[in-house]
This record gives C-alpha cells, sequence and structure tokens, in this order.
C-alpha cells in the first residue's frame, strides 16, 4: 500500500475528504477537503494533536461502515456522514473516513455528460440542471424556450443514457459524477 499521503492526495485529487484513524482511537492525518469540512477556516484549524471528532464517533468509526459524523465543535449548517473501510498504511491498521457534506451537491459537469453519452451542448447542460434539482419549468424560463422543447431533449437524453425515468436519470448521474475530478479543492 502506498503511503498515508500518496493516498490522502489522491483522494483529494477525486474529490473525497477522508481521514485516517488508527487503531489506538486517535485521528492520524486528514486530506485538504477532509480539513475544509472539519474546520471552518484556516484560523480553526487546530494543532494536529487537537481531536476534532467526539470519542463516540471514533469509537463508532471504527468498528461500522457507516455513520454520523460527530465533531468536538460542530457548526449548524453542517450534516455529515462518514463511510469507513479498514486499509494498512505505513506498516500500520487504520481505519480510513471517507467524509460526505450532505449539504453539498455534486456539479454535474455538462461538457463531461456530452462526451460520455454522447449528449449535445443543450442536452448535457439540462442534464446537469435536473442533477441539481432545478424544475423544468425554471430551467425552461431561464433558457426562453419552452417545456416542450425541453421534453424533446429529455426523452433524447434518456435514449442516450439508457434510463427512462427523470429520478433514474438522477440517480445515474449522481454515480458518474461520484468521483469526479475537481479543478479547485476548495468547495
Amino acid at each position: 500500500m502506498p503511503d498515508k499521503h500518496a493516498l490522502l492526495n489522491v483522494l483529494d485529487k477525486v474529490g473525497s475528504a477522508a481521514v485516517l484513524i488508527n487503531y489506538r482511537a486517535r485521528t492520524v492525518d486528514f486530506n485538504n477537503l477532509a480539513r475544509r469540512i472539519v474546520w471552518e477556516d484556516a484560523a480553526d484549524m487546530g494543532p494536529s494533536e487537537t481531536e476534532p471528532f467526539t470519542s463516540r464517533m471514533i469509537s463508532n468509526a471504527l468498528t461500522e461502515p457507516f455513520g454520523t459524523v460527530e465533531l468536538e465543535r460542530p457548526r449548524n449548517d453542517q450534516r455529515l456522514v462518514f463511510q469507513a473501510m479498514d486499509i494498512t498504511a505505513m506498516g500500520e491498521a487504520h481505519r480510513l473516513l471517507i467524509l460526505i457534506d450532505l449539504a453539498v451537491r455534486t456539479q454535474v459537469c455538462a461538457p463531461a455528460l456530452e462526451k460520455i453519452f454522447g449528449l449535445t451542448a443543450a442536452e448535457g447542460r439540462l442534464a446537469a440542471e435536473l442533477s441539481r434539482g432545478i424544475p423544468l419549468a425554471t430551467i425552461a424560463q431561464s433558457r426562453n424556450v419552452s417545456i416542450a422543447t425541453l421534453r424533446t431533449q429529455l426523452a433524447s437524453i434518456f435514449g442516450k443514457t439508457g434510463t427512462s425515468r427523470q429520478p433514474e436519470l438522477v440517480a445515474l448521474l449522481a454515480r458518474v459524477c461520484q468521483f469526479s475530478p475537481m479543478s479547485d479543492v476548495a468547495r
């Protein structure tokens, strides 16, 4: 297994906030995305020996594959969950936590959708907007086109993506963009 820094850097590049916890119930390291999620701003970033997670959450993370993130200094606007897995880093067993901020929507990139599914530029934009939860009527109004035009584009998107309903399409787009590289690590 590569060293922990290489692993954390790769997870940064694919847009995943990651934390390493050892089996002595201590946080070992964070990648940049996790630091930004855990600490509101750079001034809040405590020294590395400061434990940001509650002991109950760490105990849970060591035994459970999923859970809710509990911070010692929680913010009202944060809704965090984790997915955990066992790894070996630098010859020692660790628990890798992928942090997921439920308040942050994945940004679907229209050009990526165009390339992956063979969508036109208009279809790519429509798919990206739908994935962000924007209603067809709002999209039609902002583009100054009819809902019928958007429904025609949506039918074409369904055909090209192998989906048949809007929720199915949105779920597919969420999977496609789950590990989309981010040009800027800051969300």
